[in-house]
């Protein structure tokens, strides 16, 4: 009788164990598909130059590890798949949204579709500047501000410039001054500060400054020869500095008998020739010099 209940026993604890094995199995083919909690794409505002990409926040009940399987999508239309959006054709105003799939090695969760982002203007820039001429002088007449410049878009852009003399602000945004009506002086200083703009955007700003240059002397009026009594030489010469500097006139050449008064260039003197050629120098305070021939002919 103690044998067979111990047999019995031993029959119904392995019904048990059965039992639970069972149990178990159908607990671990038991799997939940994984849930995406949040989902957005990065940055905001991009650009066509911005680097976009997800951030994701999933979970799942067994604690699998999920793996996302992400589709992007510009303007409503599917363009390719990856954790990055990548896309040669992007351009100003397209829409971007990506539609996210979670995926635990057993089953795929519900896609999730994240915010729409849409991409933005970028200014323009501004490469080099040029000014036209590159020396100003007291008689230059006008400044031009010309530019190379670069839209990322695609957009055409214009040119505004701000001008400064001597740090004063002249009320003109061409690119072109007229220096006529500014009564410029040597040493005086011309800034002009450009910005690129495509309408709604504007370039850094680009800077050029110049200097009103030294002016060597000119001639006041057109004349290389002249007629005068030998024995009464007497002549001012027409020439003079255009920044109103004062000059110092020196003979290079001219033949016995004639002098020049180096402060008021006047040449004079006597001579027995009848004809004969005078070179002159007209220098400035700042070392600008002309150097200019004359013929004179003696008459009776």
């Amino acid at each position: 009788m103690f044998k067979y209940v111990q047999v019995v026993s031993v029959v119904v604890l392995c019904i048990i164990v059965l039992h639970c094995e069972k149990k178990g199995e159908e607990q671990s083919q038991t799997n939940t598909p994984p849930l995406i909690e949040e989902v957005t794409l990065a940055p905001l505002h991009p650009t066509i130059e911005s680097d976009i990409t997800t951030y994701i926040l999933g979970s799942d009940k067994e604690g699998d590890p999920i793996t996302f399987r992400i589709v992007w999508f510009v303007n409503g239309v599917k363009i390719g798949e990856g954790r990055s959006f990548t896309y040669s054709k992007i351009k100003k105003s397209d829409r971007i949204f990506a539609e996210v799939s979670p995926y635990d090695g057993k089953a795929w969760g519900t896609p999730v579709k994240t915010n729409e982002i849409v991409i933005h203007d970028l200014p323009p820039k501004i490469l080099s500047i040029t000014t036209l001429p590159e020396s100003l002088f007291t008689r230059t007449s006008y400044l031009a501000v010309g530019a190379v410049v670069e839209d990322p878009d695609g957009d055409s852009a214009g040119l505004v410039v701000h001008w400064f003399v001597n740090e004063r602000a002249i009320p003109e945004t061409s690119n072109v001054l007229d220096l006529t009506k500014l009564k410029l002086r040597k040493n005086d200083v011309i800034r002009a500060t450009a910005f690129a703009t495509d309408g709604e955007l504007q370039s850094d700003p680009y800077s050029v400054t110049l200097t009103i240059a030294n002016s060597a002397p000119v001639f006041t009026r057109d004349v290389d020869s002249l007629k005068s009594r030998n024995d009464t030489i007497y002549y001012h010469l027409p020439i003079a500095d255009p920044d109103g500097d004062r000059l110092t006139f020196r003979l290079l050449h001219a033949p016995a008998g004639i002098k020049i008064n180096d402060k008021e260039g006047i040449i004079y003197g006597v001579t027995d020739a009848s004809e004969f050629e005078v070179l002159v120098r007209a220098t400035d305070t700042d070392g600008a010099f002309l150097d200019a021939k004359f013929s004179l002919t003696a008459v009776e």
